[in-house]
């Protein structure tokens, strides 16, 4: 009997350790199984990732290829099947040789469209394919003109504003802002204050605020990221109110070195200049080594560049005939208290504007400091685009660059 029990009592032992032995087995196999999945799933979501980039990346060499295309010919933004499915490949590096572009492959493609804007821009969105990996690109294509060799690079954005205002802008009595074609906008990086009788009939952006006073009507859109204490209830405003931050516009840098040596060349540098007559520059260009100062009933036959300061006063009328430039100031400001038309662009590189003309300024301002109006006065009567091109360089020249890249 007292056998018995004790072979009983090791054959549950035995059974009990079977168990833990089976439960430990079990056991370490789901283990190894989780650590499998897990290590599948790091492996799938690792295998997702990089068919991703990698489609992003033939996105973006898609992007690339056609933006080579318009490099050597703009005016295939207007032929859709200039840009069809092709596929990147390592040893295809220049899209000089539109024949040498290979065909696609089933694992890595990109699908191109291109949609012209305007008369000098284009949008290049490119999809790219890897496996079962789908991304996007988007790029825009900008003609801006001249040569990357003769200092016409500049910041195409800046040349899209009828002013453009590096500092604050204030506009005091009375008077107009506006641009017959409607689309014109004005910009300032500083603040903008509208102040009397004004009439902005145009699109109106600060990066720091506006503040409009009473018997101000606007025309366009206003944006800022700040409007003081305007009363909009007593403002005429004829587009859309819109509080958010606005980015400063970049005020162009342009190299003014070829005007000088182009001047040079004609017998048309001067130290200072002051004038009650007509001036017609040799060449279209005067170069001015200090100030420029002009007060009479006359007209300026071309454009007048300055490394000091420009003076108008009277009636002058100019007719920029050489290059985009009306006037420039390279190192000080411009003053006007003309009553005459100002055709082209006015640009102070770093120095401002003052004026209180109540002439006709048709072109552009860009100004790298303040602008302040005052008196009865117009301070912008139509938006022409006026994108400065050297002397000796063609109309028809073209620049083509990246104005945007979108991921």
């Amino acid at each position: 009997m007292e056998k018995a029990m004790k072979t009983g009592n090791k054959r549950k032992k035995e059974g009990f350790a079977l168990f833990a032995v089976l439960f430990a087995i079990a056991a370490i196999s789901s283990l190894l199984v989780i650590m499998m999945f897990n290590g599948m799933q790091r492996i799938h979501m690792a295998r997702k990732l990089s068919d991703r980039i990698r489609a992003k990346a033939i996105a973006e060499s898609g992007c690339e290829n056609a933006y080579a295309l318009l490099s050597t010919d703009f005016e295939l933004r207007n032929d859709p099947s200039a840009f069809d499915s092709t596929a990147p490949s390592s040893d295809y590096n220049s899209m000089s040789d539109v024949d040498a572009m290979p065909t696609a492959f089933s694992d890595e493609t990109y699908d191109i469209g291109v949609v012209p804007v305007g008369d000098s821009a284009a949008i290049v969105s490119s999809t790219g394919y890897w496996g079962s990996a789908i991304a996007t690109a988007i790029i825009g294509v900008q003609n801006y003109g001249g040569s990357s060799e003769d200092g016409t690079v500049v910041d195409a954005e800046a040349f899209s504003y009828a002013i453009l205002c590096g500092g604050e802008f204030d506009f005091s009595g009375c008077g107009t802002i506006a641009s017959p074609e409607g689309d014109a906008r004005f910009h300032s990086n500083g603040g903008m204050f509208l102040r009397g009788t004004t009439d902005a009939l145009i699109d109106l952006s600060s990066s720091v605020s506006i503040v409009v006073n009473n018997g101000v009507t606007i025309g366009g859109d206003v944006t800022a990221p700040d409007f003081g204490k305007t009363k909009w209830s007593k403002v005429t405003v004829g587009g859309t109110l819109t509080t958010k931050a606005v980015a400063p516009v970049t005020i162009p840098d342009i190299d003014l070195t070829p005007y000088y040596n182009y001047a040079l060349k004609k017998g048309e540098v001067h130290n200072g200049f002051t004038t009650t007559t007509d001036v017609n520059p040799n060449g279209g260009i005067l170069w001015v080594n200090g100030d420029f100062h002009m007060s009479a009933h006359a007209v300026i036959n071309g454009s007048v560049i300055a490394t000091g300061d420009i003076n108008l006063s009277g009636q002058i009328d100019i007719n920029p005939t050489t290059c985009a430039f009306s006037v420039v100031s390279r190192d000080g400001d411009i003053q006007v208290t003309s009553s005459g038309t100002i055709n082209g662009l006015m640009y102070a590189k770093t120095g401002g504007l003052q004026h209180t003309a109540n002439g006709l300024i048709v072109g552009q301002i860009i100004v790298n400091g303040n602008i302040k109006k005052a008196g009865n006065s117009d301070i912008m009567t139509g938006y022409a685009q006026s994108i400065p091109t050297p002397p000796g360089g063609s109309p028809n020249d073209v620049l083509i660059g990246i104005s945007a890249w979108q991921e």
